[in-house]
């Protein structure tokens, strides 16, 4: 009788352990959080809708681009995972869908990617923009219905070349940089351009300002024009300019159109 007994108590003893292992591993399957694991060559959609406030229709031939992008680094240019382009959009709200592979994203890094979108002219000039950051948040799976708000981009108004800051100033900007070798300065006019001029006056290069984005002590413009990419970095501390050695409140990494121009910045 007592090897019997032990027998049946050894039996339910390996029936409980199976039950709590298969338990177990049902609280490890990543599909019980909602979100089912990357599968190698999958396919998600990431959907939503672009507005702007004017009502007012969009010009003839206009074109929305739309796109999903890791920008988690500050110092290069985003990496995009996903976009779409959209010829004749209508009116707002435009639907978009960006489609991406499942394992392009990383759920687990959270304020690592974002979705932007612009409008363009059938010139290819900037109409509208979004100038906030639209954060995506994959830790909880595919957002459902995002909204990107849009704003206008003031006229670019080109008129004569600033070449100093008592100019600027009254050209309504709100920020100035320089470097040297060869000598070039930038100006930020607010809502409305970014104007770049290089090779100690020589060449000047407008684009309009979209907005920024910004990042604990970095922020960053980005603008293209039919002939020239911008790229403007501006990260708070101290920089010496090396030929006058003077001193300004922040560090200022330009890139026109792939080539990198340092120097220092200062707000007027």
């Amino acid at each position: 009788m007592m090897g019997s007994h032990s027998g049946i108590t050894l039996g339910w003893m390996s029936l409980l352990l199976l039950t709590m292992g298969l338990l177990a591993g049902c609280d490890n399957d990543p599909r019980a959080t909602g979100e089912a694991p990357a599968v190698k060559g999958e396919q998600r959609v990431l959907s939503g809708k672009v507005m702007y406030r004017e009502k007012i229709a969009m010009p003839e031939g206009a074109t929305l681009t739309v796109s999903l992008a890791d920008v988690s680094r500050m110092d290069a240019p985003a990496d995009i995972i996903a976009e779409q382009h959209i010829d004749a959009p209508g009116q707002v709200p435009v639907p978009f869908a960006l489609r991406y592979q499942a394992d392009a994203v990383d759920p687990e890094r959270a304020m690592t990617y974002a979705v932007r979108a612009e409008i363009r002219g059938a010139g290819g000039e900037l109409l509208w923009t979004t100038t906030q950051r639209n954060d995506v948040d994959f830790s909880a799976g595919v957002p459902a219905d995002m909204t990107l708000m849009l704003e206008k981009v003031g006229s670019v108004k080109r008129g004569a070349v600033i070449m100093n800051r008592e100019q600027a100033r009254k050209r309504g900007a709100d920020f100035w940089a320089q470097g040297n070798e060869p000598g070039w300065h930038l100006v930020i006019v607010p809502e409305e351009v970014l104007v770049f001029v290089g090779d100690y006056g020589q060449r000047t290069v407008t684009v309009p300002n979209a907005g920024a984005l910004t990042e604990d002590t970095v922020t960053l413009y980005e603008s293209t024009s039919e002939s020239a990419a911008l790229r403007v970095e501006i990260e708070k501390g101290g920089c010496e300019d090396g030929m006058s050695g003077a001193e300004f409140a922040y560090q200022v990494s330009v890139t026109l159109n792939q080539k990198l121009y340092r120097g220092c910045g200062e707000d007027l």
